[in-house]
């Protein structure tokens, strides 16, 4: 045989190999979705939609989470597990993207594919990073408008609830609603700043501080799911029921609950379930094509939701055809 033409195949042999090892997956493929705590009201509509996109598409989908919320360490140990046992991909939320980073190293290292939701991290450099699915600090401009207009230029005296005053994303959020607060004809004065300590009776003892302190509150922002359940009862106890708006984050029961008794002025939706429907699409996409989605970050998308839409707005959430 001709050696130019045994070259030539030794070099495509060489060639098909590369390719083939790139898009070797399980059969079926295997993802990890690792929580950031133990899936509440919120995480288990991200694990319906997990599930449901897994069924979907025909994958091997485990769920895990750290025993204490938001431990990066657990979080980083449970990745590596997920490495050892030789997932093919793995979905989390980067609550500490530095922190987190270590174990996001070593999944490209091991050539496993990351995804991301609900996170403030889009621009990772690691090369195995699909993108991020989330609402970011849009959510804080358009709840901030909304205080605004309910307001009616009246000064906003605001007290404010993180789920992590260090959280980046949180930080994000809340300074969208400061911006939005800038345009208010009355002004805004932010009385307190209160970290939840992912503890709901911490943040409803800091609420009735807060009140206690800042009688002249009359608006309560909270970027944490369970936050404005715990504004509305320390609202209640105060007898300020009609003199403080709160304005929560995610659809909760508590939440609802507080909005149809008019204690909660309304919620800020994120959609949780395309959070962890949609990244199980780029999964496919990829293993199938090797084709990364068009954008590292991508909008989940967010509704307010106030007694006018509170009966109707969910079946929305859940149905691809309408993202």
């Amino acid at each position: 045989m001709n050696k130019k033409l045994v070259v030539l195949l030794a070099v495509l042999m060489v060639m098909l190999i590369s390719v083939n090892s790139t898009f070797a997956v399980n059969d079926p493929p295997r993802i990890t979705y690792v929580l950031p705590q133990v899936a509440n009201e919120i995480w288990s509509v991200a694990v319906e939609g997990f599930n449901t996109a897994c069924d979907t598409y025909g994958f091997d989908c485990n769920v895990v989470a750290p025993t204490v919320p938001n431990d990066v360490s657990e979080m980083n140990s449970l990745i590596e597990i997920a490495i050892a046992e030789g997932v093919d991909g793995v979905m989390t939320q980067a609550v500490n993207a530095k922190g987190q980073a270590p174990a996001f190293k070593k999944l490209e290292e091991a050539g496993i594919m990351l995804a991301l939701t609900n996170s403030d991290a889009n621009d990772s450099d690691i090369s195995t990073f699909l993108g991020n699915i989330g609402t970011g600090s849009e959510l804080g401009r358009i709840a901030g408008e909304q205080i605004v207009a309910a307001m009616d230029g009246e000064e906003i005296r605001v007290a404010t609830a993180l789920y992590s005053i260090s959280a980046e994303l949180a930080i994000k959020i809340h300074n969208a609603y400061l911006g939005a607060f800038e345009e208010n004809a009355g002004g805004f004065e932010e009385k307190i700043v209160m970290d939840t300590r992912s503890d709901q009776l911490h943040i409803t003892e800091a609420y009735q501080n807060a009140f206690s302190t800042y009688p002249d509150i009359n608006v309560a922002i909270n970027v944490c799911g369970f936050a404005a359940p715990a504004a509305a009862k320390a609202v209640k106890e105060a007898n300020l029921v009609g003199k403080v708006l709160i304005m929560g984050i995610d659809d909760n029961l508590e939440t609802l609950d507080g909005i149809r008794d008019g204690v909660i002025y309304g919620t800020m939706t994120q959609n949780f379930f395309r959070m962890g429907y949609e990244p199980v699409m780029w999964f496919d996409t990829y293993f199938k094509t090797g084709e990364m989605p068009e954008s590292k970050a991508n909008d989940s998308g967010t509704l307010f939701v106030d007694m006018s839409n509170i009966d109707t707005y969910s079946a929305d959430m859940k149905d691809p055809s309408k993202w």
